[in-house]
């Protein structure tokens, strides 16, 4: 049973890992043609916000959204690994009702 759980669990943060590393290269890739407009000279001069292309505006969305999906999958890892540890303190609850039961 145990080793069940470390299995699921380690597959979990496998794939979450994975999306992670997979967002983070989209970000870096998109990024990399970003650069080519800036003047080789340094920083250049102030660019206001709202005048910023989509893709510098929040650059980590992709990681963002990669950090929510793996908090959703360990809460959800979570509740089923509750779920079926009661089940089976429901299953001996019931299984030491019916022995009580039976000597009464």
């Amino acid at each position: 049973m145990r080793r069940q759980w470390i299995a699921t669990a380690l597959v979990v943060f496998v794939l979450a890992l994975g999306v992670g590393v997979a967002a983070a290269g989209a970000a870096f890739a998109g990024g990399l043609g970003q650069t080519a407009a800036q003047p080789q000279g340094g920083q250049g001069e102030f660019v206001p916000v709202k005048d910023l292309p989509p893709q510098e505006k929040m650059p980590a969305a992709p990681l963002v959204m990669g950090a929510y999906g793996f908090v959703w999958v360990a809460l959800l890892v979570y509740v089923w690994s509750l779920w079926r540890r009661m089940g089976a303190v429901q299953r001996e609850i019931t299984d030491l009702r019916r022995r009580v039961e039976r000597k009464a």
